[in-house]
Parts: structure tokens; sequence; C-alpha cells
């Protein structure tokens, strides 16, 4: 049976969706229909418009692509796994923010995509509940990488984050909108954009496949998408890429120009959109911010083996879930320097008590971060290592005591305190962690705090009785940034 309807396929009405998901089950075999949810099977009558035989013959490739070549086998980060996100996020509790770091879980072609690409991001949702990814376009370094990534391994990395969309990213969007959320917002910025660029032959083939192959695979995964800060060399470019695309899909898709940031906010929160583009976020807890950026150097890239040997190593548990450590700090101070005063705390948990016991800081604690800056303009920066081998995420906070402000008895005055990093969820079971934290441009004092998890922070499951009994392997290192990037050879971070 061959069906057409001139239903509004972005706006059905129930009974519409209702009864066009079951006109294709019916023609579909009982292992099909059990393998797809309705999500599918919807995705798929609206990708051959109501067409009942063609939708059905689109499903039976599209489930034996799928069988043949094990895609549910791939590995993800999911809450209940310690996967690491094949690329950076912003804004879910499934997964803590996070960058692309050189752990021992990463894929090789992960760490390259994210290398020599513009740099991207899953960033938070737009204001029906879409998922938001931007991609800096015009900033890849499509030389380096076509020299270092085979097709294949390109390929692979798309799988991957189609995956990582699908079976994580929509799930908890739909949990948080309490509708279906199936389709994502796309910001592509072409800032950067060069005629070499938008005439690369191999990277116009390798985009031109990537479409065909994504429109079968991945059907109807588009809400929207914003070519933003487009050079007129697009232009030229677009003309081409349309002819690859089904009308349905150009219809939704935004060309606007340079600084025009209007038609995003009518869509996106200001808070939810990076500053960049128009808006106010800037994601200041993260290194690189909204959008890491390895081509601008906006954040280190360090290689595997500067996670591999932490300089300190200690261990939590569930029953002493908290752990502290601090030292003396000068400008030029990194902790493996011998001349320097660095000194593990033996108290666990040692400064404020509170610390654990709540999200919300105490109000004598000054943020490095508020609107009123605490300390001079000019500041240092640290960075602070870490990761951990187990558990449920992890919390850290970091503070700054000016000299002169600990006590007789060993205590520190709040009142001189600086809260530098206030408590954040981050995930070092699944990937090494890196903060870059501004403090201070003068001598003082920095207390790292790290705890466990509450049971209301975060995705993860809590662990069982036995797994509750095993510590928590936790190692760090903390460096400035002078010696940090001479150690690994690295060039001066830009920061906007």
């Amino acid at each position: 049976m061959t069906r057409k309807s001139s239903v509004d396929l972005d706006n059905p009405t129930p009974e519409q969706q209702a009864d066009a998901i079951a006109s294709l089950r019916a023609q579909l075999s009982d292992e099909l229909n059990e393998y797809c949810n309705d999500v599918d099977i919807w995705r798929l009558c609206v990708a051959r418009k109501l067409d009942v035989d063609q939708s059905a013959a689109m499903a039976r490739e599209w489930y034996e692509w799928r069988k043949t070549s094990k895609v549910d086998d791939v590995q993800i980060a999911e809450s209940d796994n310690t996967h690491p996100p094949p690329y950076p996020i912003r804004g879910y509790n499934f997964v803590a923010d996070a960058n692309t770091v050189a752990g021992q879980k990463i894929k090789d072609i992960q760490l390259k995509m994210a290398r020599h690409f513009g740099g991207g991001c899953w960033h938070k949702r737009d204001k029906e509940g879409h998922p938001i990814y931007i991609e800096r376009v015009g900033l890849i370094n499509l030389k380096s990488l076509f020299n270092t990534c085979t097709s294949t391994e390109i390929f692979e990395f798309h799988l991957d984050m189609q995956e990582f969309l699908n079976r994580s990213v929509f799930k908890e969007c739909s949990q948080l909108a309490g509708k279906d959320i199936h389709r994502q917002v796309v910001i592509l910025d072409m800032d950067g954009l060069s005629i070499g660029m938008a005439t690369h032959l191999q990277a116009i083939n390798m985009l031109r496949e990537i479409l065909s192959k994504d429109q079968l695979r991945y059907p109807e995964y588009m809400h929207r998408t914003f070519i933003v800060n487009a050079p007129a060399i697009f232009l030229t470019l677009w003309k081409l890429i349309k002819a690859w695309l089904d009308p349905r899909a150009i219809s939704k898709i935004h060309i606007l120009g340079r600084n025009d940031s209007k038609d995003l906010l009518d869509h996106i929160p200001a808070e939810n959109l990076p500053a960049f583009l128009g808006g106010t976020c800037r994601c200041s807890h993260m290194p690189g911010g909204c959008v890491p950026c390895i081509t601008k150097n906006n954040i280190p890239d360090l290689p595997r083996k500067a996670f591999l040997s932490l300089r300190h190593q200690t261990q939590i548990s569930y029953t002493e879930p908290l752990h502290s450590y601090s030292y003396d700090f000068a400008p030029s101070y990194s902790d493996d320097d011998s001349s320097g005063s660095a000194i593990s705390s033996p108290a666990i948990g040692g400064y404020g008590s509170w610390f654990g016991m709540g999200k919300t800081a105490s109000p004598r604690r000054r943020s490095a971060s508020a609107d009123r800056t605490p300390f001079s303009t000019k500041f240092s920066v640290v960075y602070l290592r870490f990761t951990a081998d187990r558990g449920r995420g992890m919390v850290v906070e970091v503070l700054w005591h000016q000299h002169g402000a600990a006590t007789q008895a060993g205590h520190i005055d709040n009142d001189n305190e600086v809260l530098v990093y206030p408590e954040t969820l981050l995930d070092p079971q699944r990937a090494p962690v890196l903060l870059e934290l501004k403090v201070p441009n003068r001598a003082g004092h920095l207390v790292f705090n790290w705890r466990i998890a509450n049971f209301d922070e975060g995705q993860a499951p809590f662990p069982n009785a036995n797994e509750a009994r095993v510590p928590i392997q936790l190692e760090y290192s903390i460096d400035n940034e002078e010696d940090l990037l001479k150690e690994f050879n690295l060039p001066p971070i830009q920061r906007d």
C-alpha cells in the first residue's frame, strides 16, 4: 500500500502520527518491529513523506545496515557506564561537562578530530528542548586532517557522534522536555573559511558522502541548522551542497551574515548561546570555554603521557569520601619544584566541614567568577590534572587565601578566601580532567577539595554494597601554566 499525505510532518496531530506509524509497522516483519521504537518508525515515515512502501523499503535497508555493521555494539557514554563522550559537551546530567582529553579510554580518531577539526561541542538546549551542536568549521585544519586521518577513521568518528547523539543526548533532552526530542539544532560557524577550504576537493567529496549516508542512516535528525558568519565564498559552495540535500532539509537551513545573532536568539536562550555567537554564556569553568578549539590554541593539547604518572596518589571511599590538598603558591610556582613548600593536608576535608553538605557555597566565600572581581585583574593560571579509576563522578572546588590569613590553630580565615573554582561535578572515571584556574597574581595559599558525588548529583547509579567497599584511586598534579606548556612543548594559550 502506498499513501502520500498532506500532513504537516513537523506538527502532526497525535492521531495522524499514530496512524502513520501503524501503517508502516503493518508492512514490517516481527523482528524489525521489535527492533524499532516509535521514534524510529516516525523518522522513517517522514523521510519518505508518509509513502508506506518507500518507508518500508528504507526501514529494511536501514535495519540491515545496522545489523551487518554491528552499530549497536558501538560503545558510547551513558549514565550507567564510564565511557568518555566522543566530543566536548556542556550542560547535561548523564555526563558531566567535559573536553576531549587524552585518557586511555578515548579513541585515537577522537583525539585526532579534536586536534585538527575547528572545535565543536554539544552545548545545552534551545527553547524547545532540542540539543545544540556547534562546530567552528572555519577553523578546521583540512591539510593536517587529511594528512593524519583516513576516510575510514573519519566515518568511524562520525558514527560515534551520531550514536552518542541518538542513544544518550536525545534521551536526556526528552526526559527534560517531557516529550520526544529526536532532532538537534546545529550551528556551523564559518568564521575563518578561506577559498582554499571551500574548494578543497577531498573535503567536498567527504562531505557529500557523509550527507548522502546520513539521509539514509540517520534520517530526520535535523531540527534546524544555522550557518553563521558565512563569507561570500560560502554562497558559491552552498549552491553545490544544496544539490545533495532533500528539499525538506534545505528548508530548515538558515544562512546568517556576520555578527547576525537575532535569529539565533529567537530560538536559543541567551544564557545557552556562547558569547562569541551573540549570547551570554562563557562556560568559564571549562578550559576553552563554551567551544574548546585546539586549532585556535584556546586549550592545551596534552598528550596521553601527561596523564599517566600524576604526582599525587590517594584513595577515597564511600565511607571517607573527602580529600584535601594544599600548598603555598607563588606566580611562577609548580608543585614539583623542590624549592616550593607544597604540603599534603593530613586532614581529609579539613577546610570548612560544610564541603559536601550542600551545593551552595558559604556566603562568606567570594567567587572569582562573580561580577565583583575580588582580586586584581592580573592573574596567574594554574592547571589541575586529575583522574579516578572508578566511581560515579567527583566534585571538586578550589580556594585561594592570601598569605597571612591562617590562624595559629592552622585554620583559614574565611573572610580572606577567594572561591577560585566552585563545587563542580566532573567525571574523572570516564577520562582525565584538566581544569584551568585563574588565581591572584601574588603569593597565597591554594586549597583543593575533592569529594564523591552525592546521591542527587548526576545520573550515574550508586554502587552496590560490594562495589562501595572498593576504594577509589585519585591521582592528580598541579602546575602553573608556564611550566605545563614548557614540559610538553605547547604554544601559548590564546584566551578570548
